[in-house]
């Protein structure tokens, strides 16, 4: 027997957290049997978990907190450390159902296309990859679909606990990632271009919610204000709007980037969509999908073609981009295309997770150009071998020079108490170690320094002592290897 229409809405909600919790298993499964390692950016915010703060070199504190948790719960290991991450994003494709469901609670066919739009966003590439690593996109995402969600309450009922609890979520994601702030235009621009909305622009409860949000973001903005606002600045430099004049090809490979972040076949169908933009504007619920989707969009590939933007920078963009293209099909009966797409996405998730499986089977030579993932092999053996030559000069405190070196023999050497120091010969603040763990701050006694760059001279120069060390090799691959020089040094002289 066919079941009830009052039933439908339990079933599909039902389905759909069965399938997020049948992906949620196989990708940590997955995860756990290729047991990749912690690359540079991962292995620094574990550190920045060890000493919890309001805000750090490059980014709001929130990803740290979530390290500090999954640690917590599950251990130390790499799968402890992306714990937070196979949660998060299964949660964010259930508010996406929660999203749709209630934008468009007053037709028939919403709980439908609640269900496809958030099974879109669930089989992301972005998303399969992401669930493998921790990074601020995570909870950034959760927050854009928690605000979007409270902003669609608030539209339609008025309510103040909405607008409260859309203030609350904005403020979070402000300390997750500051890209979070392209919600704000996002939302101008649709109370704008919608007339039925336009008077919220001189209601309180819009400009209370921003107060809510800045008490949520007030200690992160004391902590930057301790520290000269050093991770406002940071995001700023990195995009590079200093660089002279336009960069084409930079705003076309940022484009083409998109259908490996969104998938090949919902990528062409947003540009399908946005190429006929009259019926994007003319209902409002797709006019406000379309502004939170296409204005960030819009924004990085202007920054793609005056300076720089990388393709995950405008990832947020596809909460609000996968409910748009799943409703669009939906819409016009293209249910086909839409299953096509996911399948699809599912099959390049699958072919990531086992890559080295297939390749393997297949008697596949992984080299530099054939392996994906070469960038992050090979930190367990250095953390390896520096751990034992740590082990020899045990009054020795672990020194290095560059970000991500340092950051993974942090995780991967566990040097003794952690208390490792930095060098940094330009004397550029340009990283969280430069900033908190220079040398200068504690120069006497005895270092040992690992360097992919520094020159026997220039160790000479800096310390009192210097003794030369064999050095490290770590073969990655038959084709490439790394090479680290290594000194037992004694009481820096300064640069």
């Amino acid at each position: 027997m066919a079941p009830r229409e009052a039933d439908l809405p339990a079933t599909r909600a039902g389905r759909l957290l069965l399938l997020l919790a049948a992906l949620t298993a196989w990708r940590w499964l997955a995860a756990a049997h290729r047991n990749l390692e912690l690359y540079a950016d991962e292995a620094q915010y574990w550190f920045w978990s060890l000493q919890p703060d309001w805000g750090y070199y490059s980014k709001p504190p929130m990803v740290a907190w979530l390290i500090r948790l999954g640690t917590t719960l599950f251990g130390d290991g790499e799968l402890g450390v992306r714990a937070a991450s196979f949660l998060l994003w299964p949660a964010t494709a259930w508010v996406i159902f929660l999203l749709v469901r209630r934008l468009y609670r007053d037709e028939t066919w919403g709980e439908r296309a609640a269900f496809w739009s958030a099974l879109a966003f669930a089989t992301l590439p972005m998303v399969s990859l992401g669930s493998w690593l921790i990074t601020t996109d995570a909870p950034l995402l959760l927050c854009w679909a928690l605000s979007l969600y409270f902003l669609v309450r608030a539209l339609q009922d008025h309510a103040w606990r909405d607008w409260l609890a859309l203030g609350a979520c904005f403020g979070l994601g402000m300390l997750s990632k500051y890209s979070m702030a392209f919600f704000v235009p996002a939302l101008l621009l649709y109370l704008w271009l919608t007339p039925s909305q336009r008077a919220l622009l001189r209601s309180p409860r819009p400009w209370v919610a921003a107060l809510v949000a800045l008490l949520v973001l007030a200690p992160n903005l004391y902590w930057n204000l301790q520290h000269e606002f050093v991770s406002y600045r940071h995001t700023a430099e990195i995009s590079q709007l200093q660089r002279a004049w336009l960069h084409p090809g930079a705003a076309l490979a940022f484009l083409l980037a998109q259908f490996a972040v969104f998938g090949p076949l919902l990528a062409a169908a947003l540009v399908a969509m946005t190429a006929r933009p009259r019926r994007l504007w003319q209902d409002p619920r797709m006019r406000l999908l379309a502004l939170f989707c296409l204005f960030p969009l819009a924004a990085f590939a202007g920054l793609s073609l005056l300076s720089r933007a990388f393709a995950n920078w405008a990832a947020f963009a596809y909460v609000a981009g996968a409910a748009l293209v799943a409703v669009g099909l939906l819409a016009r009966g293209r249910l086909a295309w839409l299953v096509a797409a996911l399948t699809f996405n599912l099959l390049l998730g699958a072919t990531l997770y086992h890559y080295h499986d297939l390749a393997r089977a297949l008697d596949f030579p992984l080299t530099r150009k054939t392996d994906p993932t070469y960038r992050l092999a090979g930190n367990r053996a250095l953390g390896a071998l520096v751990a034992q030559r740590l082990a020899e000069y045990p009054r020795a405190r672990l020194l290095g020079d560059d970000r991500k070196s340092f950051a993974v023999l942090l995780y991967y050497a566990r040097p003794r108490s952690l208390d490792a120091v930095y060098l940094n010969p330009g004397r550029e603040v340009s990283d969280h170690f430069a900033l908190m763990a220079d040398v200068e701050r504690s120069p006497d006694g005895e270092f040992l320094l690992v360097s992919r760059h520094a020159s026997d001279e220039q160790v000479h120069r800096w310390f009192r002592e210097v003794t030369p060390l064999p050095g490290i090799r770590v073969q990655v691959l038959p084709d490439y290897a790394r090479d680290y020089h290594v000194w037992s040094v004694r009481d820096f002289r300064g640069y």
